[in-house]
């Protein structure tokens, strides 16, 4: 069999450091979250355990993102799913009866702090993309100049 014709198999990019430190960081405001918001609110009210089953399982999710072991774009879909449960999270607290005002603030932090990684995640794989897909057009444009040249 000709070697010639083998095509080596596609690497799928992986999340960069800078997005495995992120998910690291999502990871540890959900577990303080989870301690300090989330199990009191459990106590008070077992019927929110439903509502968090989401969270938990991008919890796992985003282990997965902070250890590295996954594509960017399936680090794209858990982020944007992220988000959009800490929007669903945000509103299902506003309909709780009588929060405290530890409770309001906690809150505010995590969401704000929630809102914020999640948007730099987002960010950091757009600019990786961008910059990965301009680098193939680059190369493809090196490889018809190049190509051009030999047919001279």
């Amino acid at each position: 069999m000709p070697t010639s014709h083998l095509h080596p198999l596609p690497v799928i990019p992986k999340i960069s450091r800078f997005g495995r430190a992120l998910a690291s960081a999502q990871v540890l405001k959900e577990t303080l979250t989870i301690i300090f918001l989330g199990l009191p609110l459990v106590k008070a009210s077992p019927l929110v355990l439903l509502s968090a089953l989401p969270g938990v399982v991008l919890y796992l999710l985003h282990w997965q993102l902070a250890l590295g072991r996954v594509g960017r774009v399936f680090a794209m879909a858990v982020w944007v799913f992220t988000l959009v449960d800490e929007l669903w999270g945000l509103l299902l607290f506003k309909e709780l009866e009588a929060p405290t005002h530890g409770q309001i603030r906690m809150l505010h932090w995590s969401y704000f702090l929630g809102l914020g990684i999640i948007l730099l995640a987002l960010g950091e794989l757009a600019w990786r993309w961008q910059r990965q897909r301009a680098k193939a057009r680059r190369n493809v444009h090196h490889q018809a100049i190049l190509a051009a040249r030999q047919r001279r």
